[in-house]
């Protein structure tokens, strides 16, 4: 038999996981399967000095009881956002931070379908909703081409300042692969231009103007 021992006390009498709480914090993000790609439409309304390569949804402040729509932030394109048939379209995320009351309103081929939201200025929203807006809730098959559109509207008493983000992943779902080039719009000239899908920095064919869009079509994990 062991003979009894002294045990030098250490702590406070329970285990100290101090140096390890930074190990359960996560990030949001999301996963895209194959098929999944992902959609982002914004719009940022600011009198601040603009981006040394000009894009789209940077706007001026949005005057009281004036309205914008948003952007697509891979074509520069404002909404609304189309998708051929054989695809499907889901909100996973929308957050918006304004300084003026603000409504937001959301359009499904062209019909008002619901509010997202209504804040007042200052409040910053982030929503990762349990239950998303779907193109499946209206066509289960994705048998048709559809639209959908965000739009902002103003009604505080001031020009509007801030921004607007509405995260989506468009779907195939038995159809062929999405094109291997987009149509973007430059922000100095209103020209349509035809490029490689993956392409980000754009010289104008037509004002010799340079501009930004992004790029999504690589994009599978964040």
């Amino acid at each position: 038999m062991a003979e009894p021992f002294v045990v030098e006390q250490r702590g406070v009498g329970k285990p100290d996981y101090s140096r390890a709480v930074s190990s359960s914090r996560q990030r949001s993000g999301l996963y895209l399967k194959y098929r999944q790609h992902l959609v982002l439409m914004v719009a940022t309304f600011t009198d601040m000095v603009p981006h040394p390569y000009p894009v789209a949804w940077i706007q001026p402040p949005l005057a009281a009881g004036a309205q914008s729509h948003l952007y697509d932030l891979s074509t520069g394109l404002v909404t609304p956002y189309a998708w051929p048939a054989g695809y499907t379209l889901t909100m996973v995320q929308k957050d918006w931070a304004f300084n003026q009351d603000t409504e937001i309103w959301f359009y499904f081929d062209g019909a008002l379908l619901a509010c997202p939201g209504i804040s007042p200025g200052g409040a910053n929203i982030y929503i990762n909703p349990v239950y998303a807006y779907t193109s499946l809730t209206l066509d289960p098959a994705s048998a048709f081409p559809h639209t959908v559109d965000f739009v902002v509207v103003n009604v505080g008493g001031a020009p509007l300042e801030g921004g607007i983000t509405i995260a989506a992943i468009l779907e195939e779902v038995g159809s062929p692969a999405l094109p291997t080039t987009k149509k973007c719009i430059c922000p100095s000239c209103q020209h349509l231009q035809e490029v490689p899908v993956g392409t980000t920095k754009i010289v104008c064919e037509n004002c010799g103007n340079p501009y930004l869009v992004y790029d999504f079509s690589h994009i599978k994990e964040l």
